[in-house]
């Protein structure tokens, strides 16, 4: 896996994690969808890991899968349409930049 990769998936984890931790605060005030937000969070962590850690491709299907369930958490919730989808377009984007060019380490 290149060095470009693993910068890409580290930074995706630390985000995640983070955004994990203050969605964590949120959920007695925001209600349900917050706890939606963090099991989905939840789940992109354990993807990220699988690519990350295992360099299994069945992690970027997960990123993919969770990426679409925020998108559609945001939709419900009210936030712009535009901006869930560049939000949801860029991270799966990006990821799959890199892992196609190592498409022989990543199983």
């Amino acid at each position: 896996m290149t060095k470009g990769c693993k910068i890409w998936l580290w930074f995706l984890l630390i985000c995640n994690i983070l955004s994990c931790v203050l969605c964590l605060t949120e959920v007695s005030s925001a209600g349900i969808s917050s706890v939606y937000y963090v099991l989905a969070c939840m789940v992109m962590i354990y993807g990220i890991g699988l690519l990350l850690f295992k360099q299994n491709k069945t992690g970027f299907y997960v990123i993919l899968t969770m990426v679409c369930v925020s998108f559609v958490i945001n939709a419900v919730n009210g936030v712009d349409i535009i901006y869930a989808l560049v939000s949801a377009a860029i991270s799966p984007a990006v990821t799959y930049f890199f892992i196609r060019k190592n498409s022989d380490v990543i199983k």
